[in-house]
């Protein structure tokens, strides 16, 4: 088994140069080797995939779905369509999505079966004076401050999942209008995911020490976010590893 972490750790590097490695370790600390799926050629890894717990929240109830994340395959194995087959095994067990890491991967996932979901808008500016009400969130309060601001269906991140961003960012409210998950990015803040109206953003990115915010929020109107199957279009999807 530490052979097999130890494989996927070095495609994992290969495929994603610069990753901290504070981040790699957590991450494979949280998922391996129960949501980590491999194809293995001359016993080696030739390719992976994370396929992480992420429910979605539907008016009705929650229902099991996988992210999946860290789609790989080692140069020496590519053209064998090794990363559709572990897709297309996930997409067989569970209802699936994945943010495609560039542009031109929206057409790689579409013929790997999967579809445009999670219209949203993105916007920008400088930070804004506080005005008191802002505060900071544990991931239960996040999530719970969350459900009450996201549309549904939503796709619901699970505390595990959150933990991963406390390395370098965390979760903040304005009030009960608004509330984000956030990454810092030198003296800008990057809010993840933002429910509720965007004018408290330059509040909230001041309060955090930012002079700058960059958001993403889910907007009818908008451009896709990911790609999925089983999942509805208009589901909501914002907080991914990217």
């Amino acid at each position: 088994m530490e052979n097999l972490r130890a494989q996927c750790i070095a495609l994992y590097n290969l495929a994603f140069p610069g990753e901290p490695e504070a981040f790699t370790m957590a991450l494979f600390d949280r998922y391996f080797p129960e949501h980590i799926r491999v194809i293995e050629e001359g016993g080696a890894v030739a390719s992976m995939l994370f396929s992480i717990p992420y429910p979605i929240l539907f008016e009705s109830g929650m229902r099991e779905a996988r992210y999946l994340y860290a789609i790989a395959t080692h140069p020496d194995h590519r053209g064998k369509g090794l990363a559709k087959r572990l897709i297309a095994a996930e997409a067989a067990r569970y209802s699936v999505f994945l943010r495609p890491m560039s542009e031109g991967l929206f057409d790689f996932y579409a013929k790997a079966g999967l579809s445009p979901v999670s219209p949203l808008v993105e916007q920008e500016g400088d930070a804004a004076a506080p005005d008191g009400t802002e505060r900071r969130l544990t991931k239960a309060a996040y999530l719970a401050a969350r459900d009450a601001l996201a549309p549904l269906p939503t796709c619901r991140p699970t505390e595990d999942f959150l933990s991963l961003y406390e390395q370098g960012g965390g979760f903040v409210a304005a009030g009960d209008l608004a509330v984000a998950l956030y990454e810092r990015h030198g003296d800008k803040i990057w809010f993840k995911e933002y429910w509720g109206d965007p004018v408290f953003a330059p509040r909230l990115a001041a309060f955090l020490g930012g002079k700058r915010y960059l958001l993403r929020r889910y907007d009818p109107q908008g451009v896709p976010f990911g790609m999925a199957h089983g999942v509805p279009a208009e589901v909501a999807f914002l907080a991914a590893m990217d």
